[in-house]
């Protein structure tokens, strides 16, 4: 089923679990866009399961902050931090959209990629000890890396592609506007199920991203794309905090 090769690739792709990998053909990428969130699904149950264990006491909370930043970071292999790195590189190069594209696609780390690296790292894991030592209820946690690959899922289904070529074409080289009523569908029962504040970080964080992509560079890249996971997480993360 295409459907299935459609979640083994994004499976493979944007996590470290041992999955089979079918080949990118259109065929196999159909649903792509659509098994984002489902993914995330995965990434949000880990998440409570982390959570859960280095709830147990004989720890500070800033070190089970940074076990939780650690542990979160490596389940992406650092996909999307990379993607940031290289935006804001790009972003504060301030340069023109040629040469801000061709940063993006450059693989040595700039300055602003340095300091964004410390910056997130730093921020998850004082958010993470935050909320551990509010210890809320581990499911409040679920839907935050649901909405960022949901959000994720918006851009690349929806937003003009930056470049000819580059990782967003390959995989969204089948998206479907149709796929949008899903997404939207998925959206409305995840706002039910969580905090209110979430979605609405949600929503600002994919239309800020929105105006970051078209304006600055003309579309989505793939690096854009892991940037709003990695921002949006963060965002989210806070608003559980004040939730709280």
């Amino acid at each position: 089923m295409n459907i299935l090769r459609s979640f083994l690739i994004v499976l493979s792709f944007i996590s470290i679990i041992p999955a089979p990998i079918p080949s990118w053909t259109p065929a196999n990428l159909r649903y792509f866009c659509v098994m984002l969130p489902a993914v995330g699904v995965i990434f949000g149950l880990l998440w409570a399961v982390l959570w859960e264990v280095l709830s147990w006491p004989g720890l500070s909370p800033i070190l089970r902050g940074f076990m939780m930043m650690i542990l979160t970071l490596a389940l992406t292999g650092g996909l999307h931090l990379d993607g940031l790195m290289d935006t804001c590189d790009a972003v504060f190069s301030h340069r023109d959209r040629e040469t801000r594209l061709k940063i993006l696609s450059d693989t040595h780390a700039g300055s602003f990629a340095v300091m964004s690296c410390v910056i997130i790292l730093m921020a998850k894991t004082l958010l993470f000890s935050e909320l551990l030592s509010l210890t809320p209820n581990p499911l409040s946690l679920i839907p935050v890396p649901i909405y960022s690959r949901l959000g994720m899922a918006l851009l690349l289904n929806n937003l003009p592609f930056a470049k000819s070529g580059g990782l967003a074409v390959s995989l969204g080289s089948s998206r479907n506007r149709r796929d949008n009523i899903l997404l939207l569908m998925m959206f409305l029962l995840l706002s039910v199920l969580s905090m209110k504040i979430i979605p609405a970080m949600m929503i600002l964080c994919v239309m800020l991203h929105v105006i970051i992509c078209v304006k600055i560079f003309g579309g989505i890249t793939g690096d854009l794309l892991g940037a709003f996971v990695e921002s949006s997480e963060i965002i989210m993360l806070f608003g559980v905090i004040l939730c709280t």
